[in-house]
């Protein structure tokens, strides 16, 4: 039986201090959600997930955007879904670990965490299961010094320019013999904008026991859209009177990588993030680096 052993790590990494994506802070009332599921069993499965979350800082709140406010006014938007079913009778062993926490996460902590591990084998049957996650931030200019907790921040420069960012990944199966473990996470919403905003979704596809590798099909994407201005200013003593802040930058990226067959070791490990550091200069033309 031929045995497919692929590896693959994507990451993209976007740079700028106090002009990346800066997240968006809670609102007062947070919420926690969280589920724990374990089956093992001979018969059939079904199991799905679901997450729409919308949150803003714009003074008119979600009903009146479009449009965004033109300063200091931040939109996020994040979906996650899960689906899992079986089809025909098969042996399932199925795990699932799901947080959501809508308070203020810093770097190592997360809004929205899934884990999942799934083996089965289907004999006739076969089982399929898909995961994603997305991410979508636009913010009209802020002061630099609304956002960051680090005096220095401002120094370098003055105001967050506008973006409008987009970042997505996802992994799909359909086997007869699978052993597969996936996790998926995302921040965005932050008590200041010293963290990156970030996203992650990796899938591991191996063997069930030693020398019987997974059967069928597996699937894992990423595409990520990036929007950025660079903050070209006229400002004094904190009143606006002229904002100069056009598209600067588009990037668009995306990559697919699909195994069909014996599959031995399939590793997809996908990352976004959106890091602040020094750019340098001081309210005019601010150069951000992506790399990928």
């Amino acid at each position: 039986m031929k045995k497919l052993i692929l590896v693959i790590i994507a990451a993209i990494l976007m740079t700028g201090y106090a002009m990346a994506d800066h997240g968006i802070p809670p609102v007062p009332e947070t919420q926690g959600i969280v589920t724990s599921t374990s089956v093992n069993l001979f018969g059939n499965f079904a199991s799905a997930s679901e997450l729409q979350w919308r949150i803003t800082d714009d003074w008119e709140g979600l009903p009146e955007i479009p449009p965004l406010g033109l300063f200091e006014a931040t939109i996020y938007e994040s979906t996650y879904t899960e689906d899992t079913q079986t089809h025909g009778v098969g042996l399932m062993m199925y795990d699932k670990e799901l947080d959501i926490e809508t308070s203020g996460q810093i770097s190592g902590q997360w809004n929205i965490e899934a884990t999942k591990q799934i083996s089965f084998a289907g004999g006739s049957g076969y089982v399929v299961s898909s995961d994603n996650i997305m991410v979508d931030g636009a913010a009209s200019p802020y002061f630099t010094e609304d956002l960051v907790i680090c005096p220095f921040a401002s120094t370098n420069g003055e105001f967050f320019p506008a973006y409008c960012n987009r970042a997505e990944a996802g992994s799909t199966i359909d086997m007869t013999i699978a052993n597969v473990r996936t996790t998926t996470t995302d921040r965005f919403v932050m008590p200041s904008g010293d963290h990156p905003v970030e996203l992650n979704h990796d899938i591991r596809v191996t063997e069930i026991i030693s020398d019987v590798p997974s059967v069928g099909l597996a699937s894992a994407y990423m595409e990520v859209l990036i929007q950025e201005g660079r903050g070209d200013w006229i400002s004094e003593d904190r009143v606006l009177f002229t904002s100069l802040d056009p598209l600067m930058e588009r990037i668009e990226f995306f990559e697919e990588t699909t195994a069909d067959g014996a599959i031995t070791n399939f590793v997809k490990l996908m990352h976004y993030d959106s890091v602040l550091t020094s750019p340098g200069g001081d309210g005019g033309p601010i150069p951000v680096d992506v790399i990928s």
